[in-house]
């Protein structure tokens, strides 16, 4: 008893109360009364996001706020006399600021990304003092390399699944166009039939499709789907493919001499970057091998390891034809700032070789490169992509004009640089070496187009550059020595990155998840048809959205593509049509004009599907 009276004696010489106690417990309690209060009303229809809330809450709940405010309080100060050397503000400021950014954002419209940025300076506020106050300092900088892995094993799982569930739900709730996943699908069945990427629906025609996008790598998910055929295993390749890019992030960070701790915050970093699970948000793309191939590269370069530099080297050229760039975007760091010619040579002058005899041989025989997406950095159409460059050679003016310049005059482009770099902290800026620079000039591919597709991460288009921007971060993290910039600026990332997660991925994975369960027998009935009633063997023309369920035939065509002088085409034996709501007006409009044509009602499933099929159709 004497040694608890005498305990309590010397946390009063301890203890003083002051303004800053007073304003950290009062922040702490507001905190957490918001959130016990949001959660209260997460599940109504008029939430924060109106101002109609305080009327559904009810004017008489504010008393009993400020009282509840005021109990917590003096249970903080409480527990901060009884518990000095605790830390016990800055943790739980720094846990019940973050907790209630996660409920505020759980309900925030994609739209709504002023939102988000008031949600991160308040963040970045707390941060701030928290780091000050060495919040977390009982987790050690350097725990062992097991637990490591096994937390960034932990991460890597968790955003995978969400993100690879985005996908499978959109293929299982019929969400999945022509464009961009039906006709990979057609092509996967055609490569495990033939072992060649042949697609019927890609440019309505017979064709493979690296006479469109010279992409060899796919064969690299070709067994995969030889054993397990199906869409939904391409889905979860995809997933699987991007998140893998964990492993190099984690083995860089500790080759640059990384602790424990702040490379399983940069793991975590990767696995939440927005850019990386929303680049999976229109289907399967071959850019997302861009990713992990180029973060080896990387790696093998760190190591100096150089055979499996030119393996891993070799694999992001088969890619895709215009992957080349990033080869020797990085070729000219080294060439500038590592002096490096034995390696920088070789990296810069072997893919723009592949490009030139792989470009030559598309053209020729294929259908060219899509040169037209920079049609705005281009004088003359015949000088292809070097006009892209004579254009930033010789026109300054004009590149910078172009910069922040969309067709739709609106400032998506700015908002797109926003979300690629405020989740990294900017810490891609955090260098006094002015060569590292170099490393962003991947950016440029997505903000010198008025492609409006090329500046949204929802798109593919930003795997590569995020490899560049994590090894960039990962150099400027290594080069900060073990102070309050480190602690706070991969803190307040880390947070900036799984906020922006929550915005961007969450919403689609609950929806998806709503959408499936609230029309599961309208998806039954159509797998049923599509699987047992059409015959497998046919040649099909249907809509856009019933393509990737039915793509495992030699022949198939997408309705809105497949015309001849604005008129559809009569010459496969199938129609299938979508007729679910919002589909169903131009689908029975189709069906009209085939009919004319000859075609009759061969299977209808009312508010599901209807199936047209020419009899004459072998005779013909």
């Amino acid at each position: 008893m004497n040694k608890k009276i005498k305990k309590i004696a010397e946390n009063k010489q301890v203890y003083k109360y002051t303004v800053e106690t007073f304003i950290t417990t009062f922040l702490c309690a507001y905190f957490m009364v918001s959130i016990f209060n949001l959660l209260a009303h997460i599940e109504d229809e008029i939430f924060y996001t109106s101002l109609e809330f305080l009327q559904a809450d009810g004017s008489g709940s504010f008393w009993g706020l400020l009282v509840a405010i005021a109990f917590i309080m003096l249970l903080l100060t409480a527990l901060i006399y009884l518990f000095p050397k605790f830390n016990l503000i800055a943790n739980t400021l720094t846990i019940s600021a973050v907790l209630l950014a996660f409920i505020l954002m759980y309900k925030s419209d994609t739209s709504q990304y002023y939102m988000y940025f008031a949600v991160m300076l308040v963040i970045a506020i707390v941060l701030i003092y928290a780091t000050e106050k060495k919040c977390f300092s009982f987790i050690k900088d350097d725990f062992s390399t097991g637990i490591m892995w096994g937390a960034v094993a932990a991460f890597g799982l968790i955003f995978a699944f969400i993100t690879g569930a985005i996908g499978v739900y959109r293929y299982l709730t019929y969400s999945t166009p022509n464009f961009d996943f039906g006709l990979f699908c057609n092509m996967f069945y055609n490569m495990a039939e033939t072992g060649l990427p042949n697609v019927t629906s890609e440019r309505d025609m017979f064709l493979s499709h690296f006479a469109v996008h010279f992409s060899p790598i796919y064969y690299v998910m070709l067994p995969f789907y030889y054993l397990f055929p199906s869409p939904i295993t391409l889905q979860i390749l995809q997933a699987i493919v991007i998140y893998s890019g964990i492993i190099p992030i984690v083995l860089i960070a500790r080759k640059r001499g990384i602790s424990t701790r702040i490379t399983s915050i940069i793991a975590l970093l990767y696995a939440a970057y927005p850019a990386i699970s929303a680049g999976t948000f229109y289907d399967l793309h071959e850019n997302c091998f861009l990713v992990p191939l180029l973060l080896w590269v990387f790696y093998f370069y760190e190591q100096k390891k150089y055979i499996p530099l030119a393996i891993f080297s070799v694999l992001t050229l088969l890619v895709k034809e215009d992957a080349f760039i990033y080869l020797v975007i990085f070729a000219l760091y080294l060439l500038i700032s590592e002096k490096n010619l034995k390696i920088g040579l070789p990296i810069a002058i072997v893919p723009v070789i592949y490009f030139v005899v792989v470009s030559t041989l598309m053209q020729e025989y294929g259908t060219g490169i899509m040169s037209g997406r920079f049609g705005n950095m281009i004088y003359d159409s015949e000088d292809g992509l070097l006009g892209v460059i004579k254009t930033i050679l010789l026109n300054p003016g004009y590149t910078l004009s172009q910069i922040f310049a969309t067709s739709a005059n609106n400032t998506n482009k700015l908002k797109y640089l926003i979300q690629l770099l405020l989740p990294l902290g900017f810490m891609v800026f955090a260098t006094k070496k002015i060569s590292r620079f170099l490393l962003l000039a991947p950016i440029l591919l997505n903000i010198l187009t008025m492609y409006k597709y090329q500046p949204d991460i929802t798109f593919q288009y930003s795997f590569g550059i995020s490899a560049f921007l994590f090894y960039l971060v990962i150099m400027n993290v290594a080069d900060m020595q073990p102070s309050f910039s480190r602690e706070y600026l991969t803190k307040f990332a880390v947070v900036a990155a799984v906020l922006m997660f929550t915005v961007v991925a969450v919403p689609k994975y609950s929806s998806y998840i709503e959408k499936y369960e609230k029309n599961k027998e309208i998806y039954s009935r159509l797998d049923y048809v599509l699987e047992e009633v059409l015959p497998e063997d046919a040649s099909v023309t249907c809509s856009t959205f019933l393509l990737a369920h039915i793509a495992d035939r030699d022949t198939i065509y997408e309705l809105n593509y497949h015309k001849e002088n604005k008129e559809y085409k009569t010459d496969t034996e199938y129609i299938v049509l979508d007729i679910r709501s919002g589909y169903a007006k131009a689908s029975l409009e189709a069906a009209e004009f085939f009919c004319s044509k000859g075609y009759t009602e061969f299977y209808k499933e009312e508010g599901a599907v209807l199936i047209l099929v020419d009899e004459n159709f072998n005779a013909n």
